[in-house]
């Protein structure tokens, strides 16, 4: 009888045991520190109809669909493997007669069709929070605050905190002349040589080639409001001055760095966006943001914000930490 090697799918990852372990021990953390905050767990189904993700579409706000797991299901009906757990939720809020604030916690996975080769799995666990219908400010300085708080509780030593705006981001590419895609490109990529040629290539004002140039070199609270204030723009200073505050604000629990070239993660975030990375990782292990008009495909209005942890990165970040200090 023919032996059967039993190996799994190319995009798929399996946890260790004691990755497991330490996923275990941290749910368990974070469960007491979101339950003391207020925040109920829920469990969203594993199948949405795919139409919950396309109908964004009418409003610019698009997901990956290629990166969705589709089926049909009895009814003839597109359904989507969960994508995110984010839209879900929103769905979940909406349907609430009495929608005055919600907080919500999730622990699970989700799935995005992915290529191993490049370092990531089709599945990816998360553990994440999402606040909606509080003020803006009470929304973000909550969110903020247990973000940094939850980041202590993982158990990695050297961490980063960065906060960013999707409205800076989005009047940059207003101000690029509607080299959006480009711009977006050298931005992710740190791209310091490529934004230089991209800013030679452009008349652009004297003020924002200074802000270009420095946008990746500086992160000098004073030099970069001495940047935007030069440029003289309303939209760059406001958002400029809300991440000031909130720099200021949380200073006391942990030093925040401002990247004004940060750039939206997902189609939908509309003003904070922040990401924390760890040392022994090479892929943010936490990240997050404001989403409001997400909840207007539900015509609902209100603030909406939250964030997730990246489990799969922080479990491998853990191990790597661990060995490190073997080694020392």
């Amino acid at each position: 009888m023919e032996k059967i090697n039993y190996l799994l799918p190319e995009e798929s990852a399996e946890m260790t045991l004691n990755q497991v372990k330490s996923l275990r021990q941290i749910e368990g953390r974070l469960r007491k520190l979101f339950g003391l905050k207020n925040y109920q767990e829920v469990m969203p189904p594993s199948f949405e109809y795919t139409q919950l993700y396309t109908a964004l579409e009418n409003n610019g706000k698009t997901f990956n669909q290629e990166k969705m797991f589709q089926f049909i299901n009895h009814e003839g009906q597109s359904i989507t493997l969960r994508y995110d757990f984010t839209l879900p939720l929103v769905r979940l809020y909406s349907q609430i007669k009495d929608s005055t604030s919600a907080r919500y916690s999730y622990f699970g996975k989700i799935f995005r069709k992915e290529k191993r080769h490049k370092g990531r799995s089709t599945e990816n666990y998360q553990i994440g929070i999402e606040l909606f219908g509080e003020s803006a400010d009470k929304s973000e300085l909550e969110i903020l605050s247990l973000a940094l708080q939850v980041i202590e509780q993982l158990g990695l030593n050297k961490t980063v905190f960065e906060i960013g705006s999707a409205k800076f981001f989005q009047r940059l590419c207003q101000l690029a002349d509607g080299s959006t895609e480009l711009l977006t490109e050298l931005l992710l990529k740190k791209d310091l040589s490529g934004l230089n040629a991209f800013i030679e290539k452009n008349n652009f004002s004297k003020e924002l080639r200074g802000l270009f140039k420095e946008i990746f070199i500086t992160n000098e609270l004073s030099r970069l409001e001495n940047l935007v204030t030069n440029t003289k723009d309303d939209v760059l200073i406001s958002s400029f001055d809300q991440l000031k505050e909130f720099s200021e604000k949380l200073s006391m629990i942990k030093p925040i760095i401002i990247d004004l070239g940060m750039v939206p993660k997902m189609d939908y975030y509309t003003d904070l966006m922040f990401k924390a990375y760890s040392s022994a990782a090479n892929q943010p292990i936490l990240s997050g943001g404001r989403y409001d008009q997400l909840l207007s495909n539900f015509q609902e209005e209100a603030v909406a914000i939250g964030f997730c942890c990246h489990m799969d990165t922080i479990l491998k970040a853990l191990e790597r930490q661990e060995l490190e200090e073997d080694n020392d």
